[in-house]
């Protein structure tokens, strides 16, 4: 979370329990990525907002930075198993808008997706028309 979200943890009930929440959910991804937990950030998804109970919310943006090259990749919480997969966010090659190419779930799936050499599957999510440039021919047709 950002410092100053970090810094009002305390100031509400509804405050800690989103806190809490995104710092389970950081322990989560890093033990599932095994990369020490303070590689892995989770802040408010700028572009994407959830229905809940008590309203909508913004989505989770995850962070996960390599401690060795401080490279990053980002990630969001994949709804058909919460708390158990992500998927991946990158460039769509057709038109560059930034998409959830594939589904992870550990390390290996991870490093299936960076491995040049693996044919990756993209999720059908990927192709999504209303995340793709309008003349885009890698996205599905509404």
């Amino acid at each position: 979370m950002h410092t100053a979200e970090f810094s009002h943890r305390l100031d509400s009930a509804d405050q800690w329990s989103r806190w809490a929440r995104r710092a389970r959910v950081a322990r989560t991804v890093a033990a599932a990525l095994q990369v020490p937990a303070d590689s892995v950030t989770v802040t408010d998804d700028p572009h994407r907002r959830y229905r809940t109970r008590s309203g909508n919310v913004p989505g989770d943006l995850i962070t996960v930075t390599d401690p060795v090259t401080a490279q990053r990749w980002r990630l969001l919480t994949d709804f058909t198993s919460p708390g158990e997969s992500w998927f991946v966010l990158d460039r769509c090659p057709g038109c560059g808008a930034e998409v959830p190419v594939v589904r992870i779930a550990c390390l290996a799936d991870f490093g299936d997706y960076l491995d040049p050499d693996t044919d990756v599957v993209p999720a059908v999510e990927a192709r999504e028309a209303s995340l793709h440039e309008p003349d885009c021919a890698l996205a599905l047709p509404i």
